[in-house]
């Protein structure tokens, strides 16, 4: 594939076309959004046709959409709050040549997908913007719309209501998504002293342990999600009905955990873990609003020595991912709501076990039935990517259809090598 080129044609700042009112000027930070890392969460949009107004539409939409979710046009302000200044976030047009927009749905090259993104996503400081947009233009018509958001107010459930409501205000809606700004009174700041401090520490020793990356990209079709449905039937009757994501995520740890193996004595104790980032917008009890703006996830853990093989049967970690992801319920989150501390500290020392090179671990987060439907116009996406920056991290998407999963994998250069060459995954996915 050819190498796309992208210019940036013009860098605007985009402000809310009303001024933000006194009272909400300040907007203070949740207990989750303290414990979110300083970087950018990106998304990438694809649209094969718009049309003569999309340019003007889109700027003056991304004004009226920011007079609702005022704390993005904002700056942070000593870590705690968000300073409502009207400052305005980045918007940057560009033009991408030497490759059409179908050349990138067809044939996607993950290295170059970050050329169309306003922002490389670890570059997000206390100073940066919350939020901004990089609307790039292709030959053929179609445009690509890439998305940072600061992680520092926003996780993935919160990208996909901004841009949801973005396109339903470009199609004259703006009342149709409401962001609730109610999590920093039920979650407030907290101050957790050397717990918070040692947390971010170590958790930024790995984010930024990103060297040499590669990503690729697996398709499991409705027929390969229904291959590892009746493989988790085949091995055990005791799992009752496990969601494509538990599905995909134990499939994609067992390869993980082997490819591992082959490289050292398969004998050798060590951890191998798998974290996974659940919303716990529905697991609240009463739920919070679907749209509840900020930070409002956990990561939750399984760990396995993998002494012998009877510890990686696919069955087993199917039952493991969903015994934890079914485990976060309404007492988790009272715990949580009342000033618990213990899901902090499980997350430190685990941070720190992998700083210290204790154990191997891969993450996953689902962005599944965030992004399809933003339509602004001119119908909805015709393909959505997350392009991916940090190691052992898997991004699980709905296909466009919605009967499909596709798993981005991010790791090692020497890992994702050994990680794709066994025949199994071919079974399953594409």
């Amino acid at each position: 594939m050819v190498m796309m080129e992208v210019e940036i044609m013009s860098r605007d700042t985009i402000k809310p076309s009303s001024p933000t009112p006194s009272h909400l000027k300040t907007y203070n930070l949740s207990y989750f959004d303290q414990l979110a890392p300083h970087i950018f969460s990106p998304i990438l949009l694809y649209y094969t046709k718009t049309n003569s107004t999309a340019a003007l539409c889109l700027k003056e939409s991304l004004s009226k959409c920011l007079t609702k979710f005022y704390p993005l046009a904002g700056r942070i302000k000593d870590d705690v709050s968000v300073d409502c200044n009207d400052a305005g976030v980045d918007y940057l047009e560009a033009k991408v040549t030497n490759c059409s927009l179908l050349d990138v749905i067809t044939n996607p090259n993950t290295h170059s997908l970050k050329q169309l993104l306003p922002y490389e996503p670890l570059s997000c400081t206390l100073q940066s913007p919350l939020l901004a947009v990089q609307v790039n233009r292709y030959q053929c018509g179609g445009i690509a719309i890439g998305v940072c958001i600061s992680h520092k107010v926003a996780d993935t459930s919160s990208l996909g209501t901004f841009i949801n409501g973005w396109s339903c205000t470009a199609r004259g809606d703006c009342e149709a998504v409401a962001p609730h700004f109610e999590l920093p009174t039920l979650f407030p700041w907290r101050d957790t002293n050397d717990d918070e401090q040692e947390f971010h520490a170590t958790e930024e020793t790995n984010i930024m342990d990103n060297q040499a990356l590669s990503t690729k990209r697996f398709v499991f079709n409705a027929s390969g999600i229904a291959k590892l449905r009746e493989k988790a039937r085949n091995c055990s009757s005791t799992i009752e009905s496990p969601t494509r994501v538990e599905l995909v995520s134990a499939f994609i740890w067992k390869l993980f955990v082997d490819s591992n193996r082959s490289k050292t004595h398969p004998t050798i104790s060590k951890p191998y873990s798998v974290f996974h980032a659940i919303n716990l917008r529905k697991r609240r009890a009463p739920p919070l609003a679907e749209h509840g703006f900020g930070n409002m996830y956990v990561a939750v853990n399984e760990s396995l020595a993998a002494e012998n093989d009877d510890d990686i049967e696919y069955c087993s970690l199917v039952g493991r991912i969903k015994g934890a992801i079914r485990g976060v319920g309404g007492e988790f989150v009272k715990k949580l709501e009342s000033g618990d501390e213990c899901y902090l500290k499980r997350i430190k020392a685990c941070h720190i076990q992998l700083a210290k090179g204790g154990k191997e671990q891969i993450n996953f987060s689902s962005w599944c039935w965030f992004f399809y439907d933003a339509d602004f116009g001119w119908g909805r996406p015709v393909w959505v990517s997350p392009p991916l920056y940090l190691k052992n991290v898997v991004i699980l998407m709905n296909t466009r259809d919605g009967d499909g999963i596709e798993a981005w994998v991010s790791m090692l250069d020497e890992d994702i090598v050994e990680f794709e060459s066994g025949p199994e995954i071919l079974e399953f996915a594409s």
